[in-house]
């Protein structure tokens, strides 16, 4: 049966220019282009990036095309490389955007694949899991939450004028929609589906989480603006259990190994940050 292999020239355009990695065993050349030799290891790879990243599936799908398709799909890893040559005698590579983006892909790539080597080390056991979770269970908690819809204004006059139309019975939606000038809210007609205790501001998140349900609140000060809102329902919070927080747990120890192994390897390489000079760039 021959598989009918689907073009992806892109892909293969991408990988020669920004990832590209020399093969580590000796193998036969399948194309060359220039003084530039691609082997039929790199063919293979290139292969099954078509095929989602098999390489059994890619060396059987070699074995099945024909000639023809052989040749095209030759041509097309051909074609990219003319074009990656292309774009370095038009001095494309030395664009800033284009030079960051091979330079950000390549460190991507490099970044995932230390991450990949360190498998076995984030490859937990129940036990270790469990240990885990009995020395930490107060981290694992389900917050109190609270179903709310509001309504977001810049100005107390309009909050009021808001809070007017809610108290003479008009349909929160529709004042939502005539009122707030938050674009979602007013959209869904002041719908936010649940937050949790913590996520809004201090004087906004107070009131949310103490005051009576189905009761109009408002307008309240907080951040760029005034509120006026209305809790639906609520939640309290809990304790998780073991099962529930599992994945929350496995997460913590990925980031302590990965932490702790960019810790040693900054003793290595110092690592300077400067943050203020984020503050500094130019609005274009």
């Amino acid at each position: 049966m021959k598989r009918q292999i689907r073009k992806a020239f892109c892909t293969i355009l991408v990988f020669l220019l920004l990832a590209a990695v020399p093969s580590t065993v000796a193998a036969e050349t399948a194309l060359m282009v220039g003084d530039e030799k691609v082997s039929t290891d790199e063919i293979l790879y290139l292969l099954g990036l078509e095929l989602g990243g098999s390489d059994a599936l890619a060396a059987l799908a070699a074995k099945e095309m024909t000639k023809e398709e052989r040749a095209g799909f030759l041509s097309r890893v051909s074609m990219a490389l003319l074009f990656s040559r292309g774009a370095v005698l038009k001095g494309l590579h030395l664009d800033p955007k284009i030079a960051a983006q091979i330079r950000w892909n390549q460190i991507n790539l490099l970044a995932n694949a230390y991450i990949a080597s360190l498998a076995p080390r984030l490859a937990f056991g129940e036990k270790e899991l469990k240990a885990y979770f009995e020395k930490n269970r107060e981290k694992y908690v389900r917050k109190s939450s609270a179903r709310i819809r509001h309504i977001f204004i810049t100005s107390g006059e309009k909050g009021r004028s808001a809070l007017l139309a809610l108290l003479s019975g008009e349909d929160f939606f529709s004042v939502a929609g005539r009122f707030s000038e938050d674009p979602d809210s007013s959209v869904s007609g002041g719908e936010a589906g649940w937050v949790e205790e913590g996520t809004l501001a201090e004087s906004l998140d107070r009131l949310v989480f103490s005051s009576p349900l189905n009761t109009v609140v408002g307008p309240v000060e907080a951040g760029a603006g005034f509120f006026i809102f209305e809790v639906l329902e609520r939640q309290e919070g809990r304790s998780l259990s073991f099962s529930e927080a599992k994945k929350l747990i496995t997460a913590d120890l990925e980031k302590a190994v990965l932490a702790g192994e960019a810790s040693s390897l900054g003793k290595r390489f110092p690592v300077v940050s400067s943050p203020d000079i984020l503050g500094r760039f130019p609005v274009r």
